[in-house]
């Protein structure tokens, strides 16, 4: 019942299994264990709408972005292992409820262009302040990249380049540093539309009005030099093709296998016990799954109580604001009505993300989610999966991905499945003003937070394990003390979006976990 390894790393998803693609080509013996029947974790997608059979499931992510960048792909070869992908453009467009719209294209100009035709000033500024996101993208960049409190010449030479390339705009800089979403987006543009365009793609990222948040805007410029990256048959195939990739570079992985206990003895990680009774022995232990999750797996006495309470009092959606998501089967295909027909360059609106709501509704969707309240009407994305890769759905069918950035983690009245039924049959009504196809439903799977943090283990069903802000990023991430070079207790190390650089489909939380267990090794 016991095995050994080098390392175990607890939680296939897309983090764990990079840390475990370098590690094992580094030559180490590596296990990764998983508690659930496939690998992917919030990377994961399946066939979960009884009533809808082939229409393939998303719940949680559904486009690659950052990870473009940040050499995972290539350096794990994960086209060699089946990945594919597609780059709508538009990437994204605002509907506006007159019908007009406003995308955002890879190409810069012609963004600005589009948003010239409501404000000639908004064209003008866009292009300027796509300047300041460039800047902040190189500079970003390889802050995500390094290692928290460890020199890195390669990064940090990029990163000083950077600032020194981009002195002049040093001002600008530490205003979106610190500056609110919603202040940044009217602060440089004035028509309404155009304003939408950016506070609903913050939305995505948290809420608009906390401080610092205007950072965010930094996925403008990855849009325009990376584009979306939709996986052909949905995220899960990036993460079966990371499992392939792993499994052919000697990784073992283990899944239906919940972790009962990450193994403390003598101040130190020495393996996991699983729930079955097995115990794998390591010499390192990579918890790519929530950090509270991993320290409350801890041998019971063996961690100091400070260091346990500060990981437990790190905050999840501490705004009570959270992602609630939905995928919509449907009989035929979704399309727009209005807006694409008032489209005059050609672009296709029905293979863009669309989002709704008004900065007005954006603010307010954040506004009534701390207050615990349900409105009839959100800010919303609608991403046409079935659009850009009809490989989800069976013939002539659809699918619709519904991503509302800002809802009730706690609803006031309880989310009950009263409540669940109601808030979707708003949603429907909402989305129905813009888009055809919805009144051919055949099946629906949603998801509030609370079934989220069910279904994958993470604390209040948050998609970033750890908020986001000034004091939760680098060596804080996820709480002072466990995001440095060496880690709180020795042996254990966080390889999640718990950990910097956080959120989002990167994998570099899990490969500069990697680099810390490689060295430790030595």
């Amino acid at each position: 019942m016991t095995e050994e390894a080098d390392v175990v790393i607890v939680g296939a998803g897309h983090n764990g299994m990079a840390a475990a693609g370098y590690l094992s080509r580094a030559g180490k013996r590596v296990v990764v264990v998983e508690r659930l029947g496939k690998v992917g974790g919030m990377t994961s997608a399946g066939y979960m709408i009884p009533e809808a059979p082939s229409h393939l499931v998303t719940p949680c992510a559904v486009e690659l972005l950052f990870v473009r960048g940040s050499g995972l792909i290539e350096e794990l070869e994960l086209e060699k292992h089946g990945l594919r992908w597609v780059d709508p453009d538009p990437t994204y467009a605002y509907l506006d409820p007159s019908g007009a719209s406003v995308c955002l294209f890879r190409d810069p100009k012609q963004t600005a262009e589009d948003m010239a035709r409501l404000n000639p000033e908004d064209g003008k500024s866009y292009l300027k302040f796509l300047e300041l996101l460039n800047a902040l993208m190189d500079i970003g960049l390889p802050m995500m990249k390094a290692e928290p409190g460890r020199p890195d010449l390669r990064n940090l030479g990029d990163m000083v380049g950077s600032l020194v390339r981009n002195a002049r705009l040093k001002n600008e800089l530490q205003i979106m540093a610190s500056g609110t979403a919603d202040q940044i987006a009217c602060e440089w543009f004035r028509h309404p539309a155009n304003i939408a365009l950016l506070t609903n793609t913050a939305a995505g990222a948290g809420p608009i009005d906390d401080d610092g948040n205007g950072a965010a805007y930094m996925i403008l410029a990855a849009l325009h030099r990376l584009g979306t990256g939709k996986p052909i048959g949905s995220l899960q195939s990036f993460a079966n093709a990371m499992a392939k990739s792993i499994e052919a570079s000697g990784a073992t992985i283990l899944l239906n296998a919940p972790v009962a206990e990450i193994i403390i003895d003598d101040g130190a990680a020495r393996g996991v016990r699983l729930e079955d009774g097995r115990i794998i022995k390591a010499r390192a232990v990579i918890a790519s799954c929530d950090p509270r999750t991993a320290f409350a797996m801890t041998t019971p006495g063996k961690v100091e109580r400070r260091l346990l309470e500060r990981i437990s009092h790190a905050p999840a959606n501490r705004s009570n604001a959270a992602p609630f998501l939905a995928n919509i089967a449907m009989s035929k295909p979704l399309t727009l009505k209005r807006h694409q027909d008032m489209r005059h360059d050609g672009a296709d609106l029905n293979k863009a993300v669309g989002y709704i709501g008004t900065p007005e509704q954006v603010r307010e969707s954040f506004a009534a989610a701390r207050r615990g309240d349900i409105p009839r009407e959100h800010a919303i994305s609608v991403t046409p999966l079935s659009n850009t890769d009809p490989s989800q759905v069976p013939a002539g069918g659809g699918l619709a991905y519904i991503y509302v950035p800002a809802m009730a983690v706690d609803a006031r009245e309880g989310w009950t499945q009263a409540v669940k039924d109601r808030t979707m049959r708003d949603l429907i009504a909402q989305l129905s003003e813009y888009y055809d196809g919805f009144d051919a439903e055949v099946g629906r799977f949603v998801e509030t937070a609370r079934d989220r943090e069910q279904r994958l283990n993470a604390t209040n069903g948050c998609v970033t394990h750890i908020d986001f802000g000034s004091l939760r990023s680098g060596q804080n991430r996820p709480a002072t003390g466990f995001g440095g070079p060496k880690p709180a207790v020795p042996g254990l190390y966080i390889g999640g979006a718990g950990a910097h650089p956080g959120g989002g489909i990167s994998g570099l939380p899990g490969k500069i976990a990697a680099k810390r267990v490689l060295r430790a090794l030595k």
